[in-house]
């Protein structure tokens, strides 16, 4: 009779003293916190947070832009957990409580809210993100961007900086976030495995949500069709097994910046590798974890459900009061689903028509 065999892994929870705090602009307003939300994730991740303060006593004052810091370990509760800028203020009359409502943003936000005009040729993907940054960032750094000496000819025409680093990583099978001072991480995806953090039904897990494979978005033949010279260049890329699996399912690109075969290939070929077989997702409720970080490899162990293996993370939010975490797993969701087909279709037939980046 045959037997299921699974990787020996042992999972040692922490012990979870927490020690926790949120200031806003140097001010500590952990003690009045109602509730709190804290993400953190990928660049392709939407890292918007949420915090609703007891202000009865109207002691805040707060301005769009002032820092908002949360801490937590299992120490001294001095690591940070998220960090970024508030984006909008608004004042609440609830059941007779006199609250603030503030929404902030991780510095990822800031992506996009730059628009790129820029030409490679025969550039490699970590020169293209480094000059990428150096050029349209301010107070940024990517010391811990991984040297990939892949090379490729690519065009941005008015797009968003997040979405031609997102471009990039789909070219170079890579993960991209920012920490918080600022620093840009890339490397391979699914090259970082976190031992440290692991989600069992004995310990951190409270809930399960609908981990599994979902086909709706697989495309496996992949058409792109530029210009060249008024000519087409046309290139189809498909993965035989997954058309057999999944059955054909179609995709057609069409951006005029493509003006040969190779860079039709590449631009198919990367679309096919990165949509051709359905993505694992779902999200775990658990305790709180520290050390954890965006795109590390996590064992999920959950004998109730069958899973037994290593899962990507995308996105985390600590939750406060409640001392519980949200965990994406394996999810491109929000920002490129917003941006990533939209901008293809707008600005994929555009020609650089100011070069020079002239303002006036």
């Amino acid at each position: 009779m045959p037997r299921r065999k699974e990787r020996g892994f042992i999972a040692v929870p922490p012990v979870r003293s927490i020690k926790s705090s949120c200031t806003i602009d140097g001010t500590d307003v952990s003690e009045f916190i109602i509730s709190g939300n804290f993400p953190h994730g990928l660049i392709s991740e939407e890292l918007v947070n949420d915090i609703t303060l007891d202000n009865s006593g109207e002691d805040f004052d707060f301005s769009i832009g002032d820092i908002i810091i949360f801490k937590m370990d299992f120490s001294d509760g001095s690591t940070t957990q998220f960090e970024g800028e508030i984006e909008e203020i608004r004042k609440a009359i609830e059941d007779g409580v006199f609250k603030l409502k503030i929404k902030g943003a991780h510095y990822t936000a800031r992506l996009l809210d730059v628009m790129v005009t820029e030409e490679y040729l025969e550039a490699t993907l970590s020169d293209i993100r480094k000059d990428l940054i150096d050029t349209y960032l301010t107070g940024f750094t990517y010391t811990n961007i991984e040297e990939n000496s892949t090379s490729t000819d690519i065009k941005f025409v008015n797009k968003p900086l997040l979405d031609c680093l997102i471009a990039l990583d789909i070219e170079g099978d890579e993960d991209t976030y920012v920490d918080f001072d600022k620093n840009f991480h890339t490397f391979k995806r699914e090259s970082k495995t976190n031992l440290n953090i692991h989600f069992t039904d004995d310990d951190s897990i409270i809930s399960l949500s609908g981990l599994g494979k979902d086909s709706a978005e697989v495309r496996n033949k992949v058409q792109v069709i530029g210009d060249a010279g008024g000519l087409p260049v046309i290139h189809t890329s498909a993965d035989s097994s997954s058309e057999t699996t999944y059955r054909s399912k179609e995709s057609v690109i069409t951006d005029t910046s493509i003006d040969d075969e190779d860079k039709a290939g590449s631009l198919a070929d990367a679309e096919k590798t990165q949509l051709k077989d359905p993505k694992v997702q779902g999200s775990i409720t658990s305790l709180f974890w520290a050390g954890i970080n965006p795109a590390d490899m996590a064992y999920i162990i959950s004998p109730t459900h069958k899973i037994h293996g290593l899962y990507r993370i995308v996105k985390f939010i600590f939750k406060i009061p409640d001392e519980q975490m949200e965990v994406f797993f394996n999810q491109e969701r929000s920002i490129p689903k917003l941006f990533k087909d939209r901008i293809k279709k707008e600005q994929g037939q555009e020609a650089i028509v100011n070069p020079h980046k002239m303002t006036h």
